[in-house]
């Protein structure tokens, strides 16, 4: 029997049910989790758990490194710092330790960088209308080009996380933004006037305008080993508490020819919007598990176990139609930041 191999995931938001349900699946999981925060809700249910140092403490990559040789710890599965761990494989190699990790250092960054992500989808049917600003001119340009006759805009950094920066435009409504900050929506006049500002400071800034799609939104959750899909589902967000979990849907295939061009690995997510009309529209590729994605066990489709499963080298493809539909509850934790 080969000896069991030591799992370290660093800081990451929402490890918790992944941690619960690899545990349910696979027991003899030797798995370690590191956190930010010493009170983060995966403690409580994590085998062996330490806490990291703060942002710009230490020199991150190298405490991965002598962390890891410290605890003997064989395969690290980076949250937090991927691209200095995408870039430093070799010193890892060196020590020893195993990385699974979604891509090369270019490839997450183009993932990172939505605006060049989105040019390089120049062409496909499934590309929302954008347009990349610098400035507040653009901007205001951009706006009703994006919005369309019917429509809506929305405005987000070309970089950025879990929604971080996002915002609805809405010239009807000036003060939502005042009123209902969790509507995420302001005035495109405002919000030029917050760039005029921010030019006159001599800052920079880097925006995709887009077409606003107000339809539903779906997750193509996915493990892949190296370009090879193993298991992908789909989920749709039927309202803030239900979603619909699909393994045969028209996404997939799009989905699945995005992580063979990009050799994508491990467990990831690729996030998609229906546009006025019902058409799919791609948001982003998340070089990470989604938030959701551990739902997909609770109606039978194993992700978990399949990532795990993949980490260690002993993963087997999915392919079983599963249709349902699940209740869910939002477990949050306190940091969300991995950067």
């Amino acid at each position: 029997m080969p000896t069991p191999q030591k799992v370290w995931f660093n800081q990451s938001f929402s490890m918790r049910n992944f941690v619960r349900r690899i545990l349910l699946d696979r027991p003899q999981t030797d798995l370690s989790i590191s956190a930010l925060d010493a009170a983060s809700p995966v403690r409580d249910i994590a085998p062996a758990f330490w806490t990291e140092p703060a942002r710009g403490a230490v020199d991150y990559t190298a405490w991965l490194i002598e962390t890891a040789q410290q605890r003997g710890i064989d395969v690290l599965v980076p949250q937090r710092g991927k691209m200095d761990v995408a870039r430093n494989l070799d010193l890892f190699a060196a020590a020893g330790l195993r990385v699974v990790i979604a891509a090369d250092a270019d490839t997450l960054d183009l993932l990172d960088d939505k605006a060049a992500f989105s040019a390089s989808l120049a062409g496909s049917p499934y590309l929302c209308p954008t347009r990349v600003v610098t400035t507040a001119a653009e901007f205001t340009a951009a706006v009703p080009a994006m919005a369309g006759a019917q429509g809506a805009a929305c405005v987000k950094p070309s970089r950025g996380v879990y929604g971080a920066g996002y915002w609805t435009l809405d010239a009807t409504a000036p003060l939502t933004h005042l009123a209902d900050p969790d509507a995420r929506c302001i005035s495109p006049d405002a919000y030029a006037a917050a760039l005029r500002q921010a030019e006159d400071q001599g800052q920079s800034f880097s925006l995709l305008v887009m077409e606003h799609l107000p339809g539903l939104e779906s997750s193509v959750d996915i493990v892949a080993d190296n370009g090879t899909v193993l298991l992908a589902a789909v989920r749709t967000k039927l309202d803030a508490n239900r979603q619909r979990i699909q393994t045969r849907h028209d996404l997939i295939a799009h989905a699945t020819s995005l992580v063979q061009q990009h050799r994508l690995h491990g467990a990831l997510n690729v996030q998609y919007k229906q546009n006025r009309q019902g058409e799919w529209r791609i948001l982003e590729i998340n070089a990470r598990a989604a938030g959701g994605a551990s739902y997909c066990d609770e109606v039978g489709i194993p992700f978990c176990a399949t990532w795990i499963d993949l980490i260690t080298g002993a993963a087997q493809p999915f392919d079983s139609e599963i249709d349902a539909e699940i209740t869910t509850v939002t477990l949050a934790e306190p940091s969300r930041s991995l950067r």
